[in-house]
């Protein structure tokens, strides 16, 4: 089971991500998969883009008692390729990631994995999933995002 909420977007009124890094760059929305683009999983999608480089979208959650954490995600291009990365955040003093660059194709869904080693495995801790897109004005598209 994930720790994220509303993995596939299949409730398009629980959407519990948050742009971040250059948020005021950022916009997403979920969207319902047609014949030329089908969601990977169930029937809608998240799209996400940012007018400049860097611009983020993230889900945190909190976990204690865990070892590590790993994330995977189904992504995808709705036009060309996209550049991003998937990035497995502990955050905290200080705060530790780690990334998975990948370029999203239009032709079809790609997986995207990573998994962060959780230091004080007894302690609680918050984690966040976060996407980075470094194409401008580039439709990232997202499905089946879990974290476990």
């Amino acid at each position: 089971m994930s720790y994220l909420l509303n993995p596939s977007f299949e409730d398009q009124k629980n959407i519990q991500w948050q742009r971040v890094n250059i948020g005021n760059a950022v916009s997403f929305d979920v969207v319902q998969g047609t014949s030329q683009i089908p969601a990977k999983s169930g029937d809608f999608y998240l799209a996400a883009r940012s007018t400049v480089p860097g611009g983020s979208i993230a889900q945190d959650f909190s976990v204690q008692g865990v070892r590590s954490i790993s994330a995977f995600a189904w992504v995808r291009a709705r036009v060309g390729q996209v550049s991003g990365t998937l990035a497995i955040w502990q955050l905290g003093s200080p705060d530790r990631a780690m990334p998975a660059r990948f370029t999203a194709m239009s032709a079809e869904w790609d997986l995207v994995t990573c998994t962060l080693d959780l230091t004080n495995v007894a302690s609680s801790k918050t984690i966040r999933v976060e996407f980075y897109m470094d194409t401008p004005s580039s439709d990232l598209l997202v499905d089946s995002v879990n974290a476990f």
